[in-house]
């Protein structure tokens, strides 16, 4: 059983996804959506990208609620150096499958855990490579056609249908649907955010 410390948790973050992970794993938090540019800078590598947008979500949101600690991330999904957001419609979202179909490409995820009271600001990048199987020209039409990729970097969703897609995944599967969740405990219980206890009997 998951108790949080007497500051609250805040995600600043509008995703469904994270919010259903974090409650999933037992977490009582608040949503606070952090509205940041997420244009690329010049020369920025995929890892750099996502570490720099976590802070900032974090900061946004930590800036404001001072004693709470703010749970910020970004997720992106990168095939051949170029970064797939999320299709406006279904000509973007065919365009994004067709060059992952049959092939590897990364997911990056960078999140940042912060406290303004306390002075602490931590962010770690996690990766992951997922490989698709071909798809054929029925799956995509099918796909493509449902609701399920428009809100979704690269078009897909690993937790939904898109899951048929996946021959196989290296490195975490919570990181693919948008949040590492191994490693944003592991942090939230080292800064003391988090801590295990037997349930009462």
């Amino acid at each position: 059983m998951i108790t949080i410390s007497d500051s609250p948790l805040i995600l600043a973050s509008a995703s469904p996804r994270r919010q259903e992970m974090l409650r999933a794993a037992g977490l009582n938090f608040k949503i606070i959506p952090a509205h940041v540019n997420e244009k690329y800078l010049p020369g920025e590598s995929p890892q750099e990208h996502v570490r720099r947008l976590s802070r900032n979500k974090a900061a946004v949101v930590a800036l404001e609620k001072q004693n709470a600690w703010v749970l910020g991330a970004d997720t992106i999904v990168v095939i051949d150096g170029m970064v797939l957001g999320k299709p406006r419609n279904r000509t973007q979202a065919a365009t994004m499958l067709k060059r992952l179909s049959g092939r590897e490409h990364k997911v990056f995820t960078g999140f940042t855990i912060a406290r303004m009271a306390s002075g602490i600001c931590t962010t770690k990048v996690v990766q992951s490579s997922v490989r698709f199987k071909t798809i054929t020209p029925d799956e995509m039409n099918g796909y493509v056609n449902s609701d399920e990729p428009y809100d979704k970097a690269g078009g897909y969703a690993i937790q939904g249908q898109g899951a048929f897609f996946i021959r196989s995944i290296r490195g975490s599967y919570t990181n693919v649907i948008g949040l590492p969740l191994c490693e944003v405990l592991e942090i939230l219980k080292k800064l003391h955010v988090i801590k295990f206890n037997a349930p009462e009997r």
